[in-house]
């Protein structure tokens, strides 16, 4: 193997593929990779541009039991990864999310041409999620919200079990304005018929909305819609395959999702620890308590990309550009520059997530609530591609 060729470890090329490291020892079993030694290393090793390659042909299954249903897909064609590019059926996430609202991308998403119109609640159904929602103890997290009105829809929809595309979409289009209508009201309410963004703005902090701070929610919204076969998308779609109902695979993507390692859950911990800090003179002191105590700094590095994170270059972006507090503004730029001297990672989308709730005020685990809307319309659109392969 020649020097200049970039090698992965099991792990790594398992984060890129998507799938466990058990599958990627499968992959080498079967002659689909190939493993690589290094001299005096006996690790297994292999070549960057050969998983890469493997993970972008199109067809590739994932090797099943058997006792697997043989529909299982583990390469998706509803997003990708074009070197530090991320793809939504081909097209720039980034440059979507600087031109289209999250409506319009997740009809993308789910393989239609038109978007649809903003879907409205049926009356009945806003008072049920209402009555449901009081019901919940005071201190619940956003999460928690989402969850329990997921359930409640797929209560209430007698077509839950029909998995036809019609069907789906119909279901589709009502979660996300379901899960808005589900928080509480702290800020200034939005009239019905706007931009889920929008809608969702008054939801999440006090702090009036302005175009630029709309502007940043929304980028969230699109850029977190879907990144290709993370684990919370591989719960979704073991639901799916297995013939579970809409409501069912995304709350199966909620519950994975939720982990404090991960999407959402990792911008609940970016927010806390970000709030522990009360001044940018003060960043270096309070990372190094919170490494002194055993904690992990969750929101840099992100293996899928090379060189940086595009979804948190441009979310980062934008929050400078919007009006905030100058002086939470200058305690983010101030933790990544320390960060990334010192560990030598870039803030990842989680990161930037975290910082968009920490500089407007966000109730705790807003991040949450913004990364599972968004990451409805990929979860919809990969449960849609099971269902059709079934």
């Amino acid at each position: 193997m020649s020097t200049d060729t970039e090698v992965l470890s099991i792990a790594e090329a398992a984060d890129i593929l998507g799938v466990k490291q058990s599958t990627v020892y499968a992959y080498i079993s079967r002659g689909l990779l190939k493993r690589h030694r290094l001299p005096r290393d006996r690790r297994s090793w292999l070549a960057r541009r050969e998983v890469e390659g493997f993970g972008q042909r199109k067809g590739t299954r994932t090797l099943l039991r058997d006792d697997e249903p043989a529909a299982t897909v583990e390469v998706s064609t509803v997003a990708r990864l074009d070197g530090d590019t991320l793809l939504y059926r081909e097209r720039d996430a980034v440059e979507l999310a600087r031109t289209a609202s999250y409506e319009e991308v997740a009809e993308l998403l789910w393989g239609q041409d038109d978007a649809a119109a903003p879907r409205e609640l049926e009356p009945e159904l806003v008072t049920a999620i209402r009555r449901l929602q009081d019901t919940m103890p005071e201190t619940s997290l956003p999460l928690d919200r989402l969850k329990v009105t997921a359930t409640l829809l797929g209560a209430r929809d007698s077509f839950r079990y029909d998995l036809t595309v019609p069907s789906v979409l119909a279901a589709a289009r009502t979660m996300a304005p379901a899960f808005v209508e589900s928080l509480p009201q702290p800020g200034a309410a939005c009239e019905r018929g706007r931009p889920i963004a929008e809608r969702l703005w008054g939801r999440l902090t006090a702090e009036p909305p302005t175009p630029e701070r709309i502007a940043v929610l929304s980028a969230a919204l699109v850029l977190l819609a879907d990144h290709g076969l993370g684990p919370s998308t591989r719960a979704v779609r073991e639901a799916a395959v297995r013939a579970a109902d809409p409501y069912s695979a995304v709350l199966a993507g909620m519950s994975v999702a939720s982990g404090l390692l991960l999407g959402g859950g990792s911008s609940l911990a970016v927010q806390a620890w970000l709030g522990d800090i009360t001044s940018p003179a003060s960043v270096s002191r309070v990372l190094e308590q919170r490494l002194l105590r055993g904690d992990r700094l969750s929101g840099f590095g992100q293996p899928r990309y090379r060189s940086h994170d595009p979804r948190a270059a441009e979310l980062l972006r934008l929050l400078a550009a919007a009006p905030a507090d100058p002086e939470r503004l200058e305690i983010v730029e101030a933790a990544i520059d320390l960060v990334r001297r010192r560990r030598d990672l870039e803030p990842n989308a989680e990161f930037a997530l975290g910082a968009l709730c920490f500089v407007h005020g966000m109730a705790e685990g807003a991040g949450e609530a913004v990364f599972v809307i968004a990451r409805t319309a990929g979860w919809i659109a990969h449960s849609l591609e099971t269902y059709t392969v079934q």
